[in-house]
């Protein structure tokens, strides 16, 4: 059995802790769910770690866009592949790429059943011995789609509800589904057995073909990455679900729920506030993260989110928090943070003055990491080193890195940058034109 983690949502439900770059699920703001962990996670990390507990990690793919690759490298320490998307198209074709990615590229066989699930679900480890027990049926089947349902706590108008036949069955024979309902009909639709649609649905590799075919696209890989606009940019639940007629559910009867705003988020942190915050005693039920290393103060705020990032400060009541995507569509996705899979980029300072533009980054290289060897088309680029020692390569020339040395290369000549056994921290200026991403990489490992 294969899993595959569907983690090419866009960044802005968390804004502006994250972005298109580093989206929600790339977010340390979690707890592990081992406890002895304090360490704070991602839900990336967390759902792989689940994944991991229950064995299932080894057969497990992220399926996300490219500008992702290297966060997900870094956050996973490179154990699971990335099926990389073209452009963003909606769950259908990011289904239909994974399959294709897994026959082609892992060896899967037709007849292997795939799992697919998000990567923003809060649930305990039965959750993941549920859908081993859902592909174990799926793999008897033909032509049958299973989905896992999450038996309600309360008629919530937040999920989606999968609408099975009535019976005390294992298995459930699906009859429809229906998108948030209202309230009434939420309530309706819970004493009538309904389950929420934890967007887990699974079948056998094999049954992919027909779903491509009609659009004139193979699952060979390298096939459907050429013809990937051919592919509608429908959801998945659209496309195949909502007209398949052989489709079972299997219940859910533990903790579920879906982290993706910062209302549902908030409601599982251990703590009211991370980072440099001081509170007064009249706040209630209000949480604040505040990544931006200077104090933060909050007084009388009263069922709020304060986020404060590089990005930008959100100051909203918890509930409207739910509707920030509606706010952001004049404000630009460009970051002020990346995570990398060797180390972290922070923008500090951006000027635009008499027709030059620059931009002075601050850079770590993690213990005996580095950076790709590349090079940029239109602009140059100083370092400065803070601390931690290392070897640069520019051209063919190779330097030894120390507090205070400082470095300028011009734009076009190829350079790279590994740290030695300790981190490595510099200041970087880029100094040109700096209006779109021009470099070009050759290797991760130039040396």
């Amino acid at each position: 059995m294969y899993i595959v983690l569907l983690s090419g949502g866009s960044g802005k439900r968390l804004w502006p802790l994250s972005n298109d770059l580093c989206s929600k699920q790339y977010i340390k703001l979690m707890n592990h769910e081992n406890k002895d962990d304090e360490e704070k996670c991602s839900m990336l990390q967390r759902v792989f770690g689940q994944l991991k507990n229950a064995g299932l990690s080894d057969n497990t793919i992220v399926c996300a866009s490219d500008a992702q690759v290297e966060i997900i490298g870094s956050q996973l320490e490179n154990a699971a592949e990335v099926a990389v998307e073209p452009m963003r198209r909606d769950t259908f074709p990011a289904v239909m790429l994974s399959c294709a990615y897994l026959l082609s590229k892992k060896g899967a066989k037709e007849e292997d059943v795939v799992a697919f699930l998000p990567v923003d679900p809060y649930t305990t480890i039965e959750f993941f011995n549920r859908i081993k027990n859902l592909g174990e049926y799926i793999a008897k089947t033909d032509d049958t789609i299973g989905l896992l349902g999450g038996v309600p706590t309360y008629p919530s108008t937040k999920y989606g509800y999968i609408v099975p036949e009535n019976g005390d069955d294992e298995l459930l024979k699906v009859q429809g589904f229906r998108e948030k309902p209202d309230e009434k009909t939420a309530e309706k639709l819970v004493n009538e057995g309904a389950l929420w649609n934890c967007g887990v649905f699974c079948f056998k590799l094999s049954m992919a073909a027909q779903w491509v075919e009609k659009y004139g696209v193979t699952t060979d890989y390298e096939n459907m990455v050429v013809n990937y606009e051919k592919l509608p940019k429908k959801s998945f639940d659209y496309e195949v679900l909502e007209h398949w007629k052989n489709i079972v559910a299997i219940k859910y009867d533990d903790i579920w729920k879906d982290l993706g705003t910062w209302n549902t988020l908030t409601e599982e942190m251990n703590e009211q506030s991370i980072g440099d915050v001081t509170w007064d005693d009249t706040c209630e039920n209000t949480h604040a993260i505040n990544v931006l290393g200077i104090p933060m103060v909050v007084m009388g705020a009263k069922n709020m989110v304060i986020a404060a990032s590089h990005d930008g400060i959100l100051v909203a009541d918890k509930h409207q928090s739910s509707y920030i995507k509606d706010c952001l569509n004049d404000i630009g996705d460009k970051s002020r943070f990346e995570e990398r899979r060797w180390g972290t980029i922070k923008t500090i300072d951006v000027t635009d003055e008499d027709g030059v533009q620059s931009v002075t980054n601050r850079v770590k290289v993690m213990a005996q990491k580095g950076t790709s060897y590349h090079r940029h088309l239109q602009h140059d680029e100083n370092i400065v080193i803070i601390s931690g020692d290392g070897v640069l390569k520019i051209g063919e020339e190779y330097h030894k890195l120390v507090p205070g040395a400082a470095f300028y290369i011009k734009k076009g000549i190829y350079h790279g940058i590994k740290a030695s056994s300790t981190d490595l921290k510099y200041i970087e200026t880029l100094i040109g034109d700096l209006s779109k991403d021009d470099v070009e990489r050759i290797s991760m490992d130039w040396e």
